[in-house]
């Protein structure tokens, strides 16, 4: 019954994030590629006098790149830090810092995030569930925006390749109010990812995913559609 209830919310999150793609009018989409760049960590801290220790950490940085000659970039850095509430779920904390390069515009964001993730295993597939909510700082304004994403994450061995994975996951993300530097309330985009990924024989615990990565923006100005078509490679380098 449980299983069948995260399926079912990762099948509203998909829907509701394809509706605007859907309903969007054809002459109001642009197309854009991309490529995306990321690393992460997490682990646990090691306390020696206690036996029970569950404080975790977590870093994130990425690269990003879009435009035929890559024109637009944006990089992220984000460190957090969790406490492992049991063996499925995690509540995390943490700060992020992210500067965007526009041909004509430099800009930055400084970032507080809190999330909640669970992890749940179905014979060999993975599913996880992350829910994060987002208090943005913009250099173009004053006015703190309050942004909440949901992610569903499904991630399965290859048969008689047990190195190698399928990945496919789904986020999407929502305006929780309108701000002086342009965020309104509402849909906001969605990103959605498919492709494979690899665990070296002798370090599990390690990981790197290749795949294509769709992600489709709510252009709040005029009502139009962003979509990016992105090669994405990410590296899991947890100890």
């Amino acid at each position: 019954m449980r299983t069948h209830c995260l399926l079912t919310i990762g099948i509203l999150a998909v829907s509701c994030a394809l509706a605007p793609v859907l309903e969007s009018p054809a002459h109001g989409q642009i197309q854009d590629t991309g490529l995306w760049l990321g690393a992460f960590s997490q682990g646990q801290f090691n306390f020696k006098d206690l036996e029970d220790a569950r404080t975790r950490w977590w870093f994130d940085g990425n690269a990003r790149f879009l435009g035929d000659d890559f024109e637009l970039f944006q990089g992220v850095v984000r460190p957090g830090l969790g406490y492992q509430l049991n063996e499925e779920q995690t509540a995390w904390v943490g700060y992020a810092w992210i500067g965007e390069s526009l041909p004509d515009l430099t800009f930055h964001e400084n970032r507080i995030w809190e999330q909640w993730t669970l992890t749940r295993e179905r014979g060999d597939m993975t599913i996880q569930l992350r829910s994060r909510l987002e208090q943005r700082f913009v250099s173009l304004g004053d006015d703190v925006g309050w942004r909440f994403r949901q992610m569903l994450r499904l991630q399965k061995p290859i048969e008689r390749y047990p190195n190698l994975l399928w990945v496919a996951w789904d986020e999407i993300f929502f305006h929780l109010n309108d701000t002086d530097w342009g965020a309104r309330t509402g849909y906001n985009q969605n990103r959605l990812f498919i492709g494979l990924g690899r665990t070296p024989p002798t370090r599990s615990s390690r990981r790197t995913e290749i795949g294509y990565l769709y992600q489709q923006i709510q252009v709040a100005e005029d009502g139009a559609d962003l979509s990016n078509h992105i090669l994405s490679i990410n590296f899991f380098l947890s100890p």
